[in-house]
């Protein structure tokens, strides 16, 4: 690690020092601002602060992570309500974004919704993961789908 590399974690931790302790997502970014990795936290505190802490470092298994690691020179953060918030807002995120060190969401799979067909005397309840204009209402997205199935 240079000067520029002890710099560029000072103003890092600096950073992560004014997070707050709630559910959110956090965006990692590289030295041109391209989002890497997106996560989300019931504690960003917690959670941002692991990727900076010297003994994370020794025991990181994984070269991928690692490597990531050594890219990060800035990262955002929004905040949430809920984890269940933090969790759509970081599948929606991965989605628009691509970030290469992200493995999960990166298919086209949505997350459910419920659908209330209206047309019938008796509105039918149905699970759906894709929104239509046929005059039916919509709720959701859920993102616990056993929940929702039960």
């Amino acid at each position: 690690m240079g000067p520029s590399s002890s710099s560029r974690l000072q103003k890092i931790k600096e950073k992560v020092r004014r997070l707050p302790h709630g559910p959110g997502v956090y965006l990692m970014k590289d030295r041109l601002g391209a989002v890497l990795y997106v996560g989300k936290a019931k504690d960003l505190k917690k959670r941002v602060s692991t990727y900076f802490q010297p003994s994370r470092r020794l025991s990181i298994q994984q070269p991928k992570v690692a490597a990531m690691l050594d890219l990060i020179f800035d990262f955002d953060t929004i905040e949430v309500k809920s984890e269940a918030e933090a969790l759509l807002l970081e599948g929606k995120l991965i989605k628009e974004w691509r970030p290469r060190y992200n493995t999960d969401f990166t298919d086209n799979k949505q997350f459910l919704l419920v659908r209330v067909d209206q047309q019938n005397e008796l509105p039918r309840f149905r699970l759906t993961r894709n929104r239509v204009d046929d005059g039916s209402r919509y709720f959701g997205p859920f993102a616990h789908s056993g929940l929702l199935r039960h």
